[in-house]
C-alpha cells in the first residue's frame, strides 16, 4: 500500500473515530445538531443508491427474464424504499442534518476530484 494513501486512510479513520466519540459517547455532543448515530445513518445512503441500481437494471439487462429483470429489481426498489422511509420516520431530524453533511462532503470530494491530475 502507498504510504500517502495509509497516512490519508488513518487520517480519515482518526477523523471519525473523533465525530463518533465527540457525537455519541460524550455527555454533551460537541457537534450540536450534527450529532447523529454514525454507524446508522449512512445505512441510509447505501439503500437510496441502490434504487437507481436497480432502476438500470431494469432498462438495460434485456436478456434476462421476467423475473430478474423486472420483478427481482422492483422487489429491491420497494424494499430499498421502505429502509429508507423507515429511517426517516424513526431518526427524523438527524435524517436532516446527516443529508446536510453528507451533500457537504460531496461537494468537496466533487471540486477536489481532479486535484492534482492535470489534463493534456
Amino acid at each position: 500500500m502507498p504510504t500517502n494513501s495509509a497516512l490519508i486512510g488513518l487520517m480519515m479513520a482518526m477523523l471519525w473515530l473523533t465525530y463518533f466519540y465527540g457525537a455519541n459517547l460524550t455527555p454533551k455532543p460537541w457537534f450540536g445538531p450534527f450529532c447523529f448515530d454514525s454507524s446508522e445513518l449512512p445505512i441510509v445512503t447505501i439503500y437510496a443508491m441502490y434504487i437507481p441500481i436497480f432502476v438500470m437494471q431494469m432498462k438495460k439487462e434485456k436478456e434476462l427474464g421476467f423475473f430478474y429483470r423486472v420483478v427481482v429489481p422492483a422487489l429491491g426498489v420497494i424494499a430499498s424504499a421502505f429502509m429508507v422511509l423507515a429511517a426517516i420516520v424513526s431518526l427524523r431530524k438527524a435524517v436532516l442534518y446527516y443529508l446536510i453533511l453528507f451533500a457537504v462532503l460531496m461537494g468537496i470530494g466533487l471540486l477536489l476530484k481532479n486535484y492534482g491530475h492535470e489534463e493534456e
